[in-house]
């Protein structure tokens, strides 16, 4: 392994779990959570939490406009800090006032959304309370950002780890001692989010002051607006399927869908998600230097090796998790999980394959791409669900996410060459889906024992590799050195 390849790994390690942490720390929260929801609410409620959710976080992203994305560009525009402090201040008041009216006329829609998605008028008041969270929700994304682009990382974690265990707490009495169901994390919601914005905004506006510039906020609505096609499109990729399943099978298969779907997106949260805050300004800093392309090559391989790992671990222990996890009506989520799992880890390759459209700077392809493969999704689910019920979900998705990247992967190669090391990453993509079936053959009546068996076989994967070749000679080197390492500190203690 070369110097610069080992040490840029290195770095990559280190600072993905140092921007990580704060978002995984949520993420591990609401996976043992679990428990309790699935506990307290039954799969139909489960399904009708999930599916006011798709609504309106598709509704968010056209109100959002690009809002947050729009402050960031145009606050380094300038070294005035009276400027600066007039972006922020217009797109709190100006753009994110615009956001409150919508939002306000769409509340005298919630009992036709609910007849619509619910298939009752009756539930009108999930969606009431959803819309004002959402409001409350795009001002609180403003001020976050404002404290983001200012550095004060200390403050966004505070702000985050705070709102979460409020939140947390919130939900377990309201589930637990006050046996409100559903509505109980509804609720919490708009608490959480109206005391995040009166605890904050004040903060800021002593910084900022009050006031409203419409000639920035023409620009920003400029900038904004364009985005909301490639936004949406991309959106209904990630959520249409819920819709799709709550018409064509029901809204309780829905529920456990959704919950299959979380534990399949795990390896999202914790692999794609961090790695990509240090990677994603880290490449382009690298390319701008002119530095190697091998580097890129491998660091993907060694990527897709830590996904295919991580992944396999998540396929070979679903059965188990949920049984642990869920409620016994929960437990049949677990099959569509290997399946989503899949699919994301594909879905995370567009991040490494984009390199080319973010140095040219064609964001436009973004737009084909994501239009092109939204619409694909949606006939997709149309043909599939109709007549595989979940299954035709997660195939649907799969296909989708492939037709994404490989897109993605077209146009930006045209920009700028990709180098990919596609042998030894078809490797690891067969290797790893063979190696799942192999150890799922395996049925062991004791959950804990099986996922014990189950965690190891799938950690031998490595070895396998090690054994038929897949690693070049420096590698094996590393690895070598690596272990010697680890087995000197465990003997130091």
């Amino acid at each position: 392994m070369t110097e610069s390849i080992k040490k840029e790994t290195s770095l990559l390690l280190k600072h993905s779990s140092i921007y990580g942490m704060a978002p995984i720390i949520g993420r591990v929260v609401s996976f043992f959570m679990i428990p309790l929801y699935t506990s307290y609410i039954t799969p139909t409620e489960y399904g009708i939490m999930e599916l006011v959710h798709v609504v309106v976080s598709l509704l968010h992203t056209v109100i959002g406009m690009g809002i947050v994305s729009g402050i960031a560009v145009f606050y380094f525009e300038t070294n005035d800090q009276k400027e600066r402090n007039t972006d922020v201040s217009t797109a709190f008041l100006g753009l994110g006032g615009l956001a409150l009216a919508t939002i306000a006329v769409l509340m005298f829609f919630s009992s036709t959304l609910a007849e619509l998605v619910l298939d009752s008028a009756d539930l009108a008041k999930y969606f009431y309370v959803s819309f004002a969270a959402m409001g409350f929700g795009v001002l609180n994304d403003i001020n976050t950002n404002y404290f983001r682009i200012n550095k004060n990382s200390k403050t966004v974690v505070i702000i985050s780890l705070s709102t979460l265990i409020v939140n947390v707490s919130l939900n377990i009495f309201f589930l637990v001692y006050l046996e409100m169901g559903v509505w109980g994390i509804f609720l919490s919601t708009i608490i959480v989010s109206s005391a995040n914005l009166l605890i904050v905004s004040p903060i800021i506006f002593r910084k900022i002051g009050f006031n409203i510039s419409y000639d920035i906020m023409k620009k920003l609505l400029k900038f904004g607006l364009p985005l909301i096609p490639s936004n949406l499109a991309s959106y209904l990729v990630v959520a249409s399927d819920r819709l799709f399943i709550k018409q064509y099978v029901s809204i309780a298969e829905t529920g456990l869908y959704s919950l299959g779907y979380k534990f399949g997106v795990l390896v999202n949260n914790f692999v794609t998600t961090p790695f990509n805050q240090i990677w994603g300004p880290r490449r382009l800093e690298m390319f701008k230097k002119g530095r190697s392309e091998e580097i890129f090559c491998r660091i993907f391989t060694y990527y897709t090796f830590v996904l295919i790992l991580g992944g396999l671990v998540i396929s070979v222990l679903s059965r188990d998790i949920v049984h642990v996890m869920a409620a016994e009506a929960y437990w049949d989520s677990y099959k569509i999980i290997p399946l989503i799992t899949l699919a994301h880890i594909v879905f995370s390759f567009f991040y490494h394959f984009n390199i080319g459209i973010m140095v040219e700077k064609k964001t436009k392809y973004f737009a084909y791409i994501n239009v092109i493969n939204a619409i694909v999704n949606l006939a997709l689910n149309f043909i599939l669900i109709k007549k595989y019920g979940v299954w035709g979900a997660g195939f649907a998705t799969l296909i989708s996410y492939t037709l994404r990247t490989s897109l993605c992967y077209y146009f930006s190669n045209k920009l700028h060459k990709i180098h990919v090391e596609w042998g030894r990453v078809l490797i690891l993509i067969g290797g790893g889906i063979g190696f799942y079936y192999a150890i799922d053959l395996i049925y062991i009546p004791s959950v804990i024992l099986s996922a014990i068996v189950r965690t190891i076989l799938a950690l031998t994967f490595p070895v396998i590799l090690y054994l038929f070749g897949f690693f070049y000679n420096e590698e094996k080197v590393e690895i070598h050195s690596m272990l010697q390492k680890l087995r000197f500190k465990l003997l130091r203690r």
